[in-house]
């Protein structure tokens, strides 16, 4: 049961770590989407994101800082689904539909980054490992109260 955790945080991270690299080799393409939906500033947003992105993926992947990525995904998330994927404001219903499942994708996924923020990283996490070691081998309950 505890290859649940590295395994979750593995199939959790993956779409923020490619996503994130995507940012900077499709810099022009999510530009101009981002300038499209009203970002300011979308060419650093742009940047800034894709960074968040690949930190705070590998942050969660590793499970080193996870809570810290983890925040940094939720962040990222919140904002993108009320920045970017406004179906509320859409006429066309295709168009408001597609937006409609990015949003809601979204607010899924800054759930589960809470759950991470919440419950930390699990076992087989580097930084749990660290701390153990230096706790000689205690073992460390896991929720923030």
């Amino acid at each position: 049961m505890g290859l649940l955790a590295p395994l979750g945080r593995l199939l959790f991270s993956v779409i923020f770590i490619t996503s994130g690299l995507n940012h900077f080799f499709q810099l022009q393409a999510l530009t101009a989407y981002a300038q499209a939906s009203g970002v300011p500033d979308p060419r650093l947003a742009v940047l800034v994101s894709g960074g968040v992105l690949v930190v705070g993926g590998l942050c969660v992947l590793l499970g080193v800082f996870a809570r810290l990525g983890a925040a940094m995904l939720t962040v990222f998330l919140l904002a993108a689904a009320f920045m970017v994927h406004p179906f509320w404001r859409m006429e066309d219903p295709v168009q408001a539909q597609n937006n409609l499942i990015h949003f809601m994708k979204n607010l899924s996924m800054a759930g589960g980054a809470l759950l991470i923020i919440y419950y930390g990283p699990g076992p087989f996490s580097l930084s749990r490992k660290k701390r153990e070691a230096s706790l000689g081998g205690v073992k460390l309950g896991t929720p923030l109260r």
